[in-house]
């Protein structure tokens, strides 16, 4: 089946050194992983771009914030601000993802941020799992030009979705890359590419990390200020281990 990539999602400089010592091929670069994957900082990108070898490509998400996958004008026009800048930082690629409200690929919008990427590699995220007729819109995203599609075949992981990522790396044919995403595992990881026939995985391989403040009733957000989520080295060379020889 061919020389079979790993891509390890990552919000901080942490992970992204974590993915990189575990024998990640890839990081997909974020902030906040925690609504989803949200639009790193040059800073964050930056910082990454110092310790990565050659071997490891960098794809930097574009996305303004959480939700829904349909934009208004106006985070159209910051999402091709980042997606320009980010280009001009460094990025060896950029993940986008848009819809119309009726499940369908946002083509229009599409075609803008190919412009704007110039020939850089795309992926398109997991707003895909989304969309209404996932083989009918698997040829709008050819045709519009993008080099991958991360999914989990429209269910909640990808294993759940392993029938129709084998539709859709057979429907495919080679023209783009199928990256199966969504709950991928050292436990799981090997038999989803015998199941499905995809070259490359998705993880974020991740664990937590507990720290006590003095004061831990005081809160920044909606969420636990003592809980972070950090990549595993471990783990990431788990998952590479299980899918070298397939």
């Amino acid at each position: 089946m061919g020389e079979k990539r790993l891509e390890i999602c990552v919000d901080s400089l942490e992970s992204a050194l974590a993915a990189i010592r575990g024998g990640a091929d890839r990081i997909e670069l974020c902030s906040a992983l925690s609504e989803g994957g949200l639009t790193p900082t040059r800073g964050l990108l930056r910082a990454v771009q110092k310790h990565k070898t050659k071997h490891v490509e960098v794809f930097c998400m574009v996305r303004p914030r959480r939700g829904p996958m349909v934009y208004s004008e106006g985070e159209a026009q910051i999402m091709m601000d980042d997606a320009a800048a980010l280009k001009r930082e460094g990025a060896d690629g950029l993940v986008f993802g848009a819809l119309n409200m009726n499940g369908t690929v946002n083509q229009n919008l599409s075609r803008q941020f190919m412009q704007v990427a110039d020939g850089l590699p795309c992926t398109f995220h997991r707003a895909f799992d989304l969309v209404q007729d996932h083989l009918c819109e698997l040829e709008t995203i050819i045709q519009l030009g993008f080099q991958r599609i991360l999914t989990s075949g429209g269910k909640p992981t990808a294993v759940e979705g392993c029938d129709v990522l084998k539709q859709l790396t057979a429907a495919a044919g080679g023209r783009i890359v199928i990256m199966a995403g969504a709950g991928v595992k050292s436990a799981n990881a090997a038999d989803i590419i015998r199941r499905t026939g995809v070259t490359e995985c998705h993880a974020s391989a991740r664990i937590s990390r507990v720290f006590e403040y003095k004061n831990a009733e005081v809160k920044m957000g909606a969420n636990d200020d003592n809980v972070i989520w950090v990549t595993s080295e471990e783990e990431v060379r788990g998952i590479k281990a299980a899918i070298a020889n397939i």
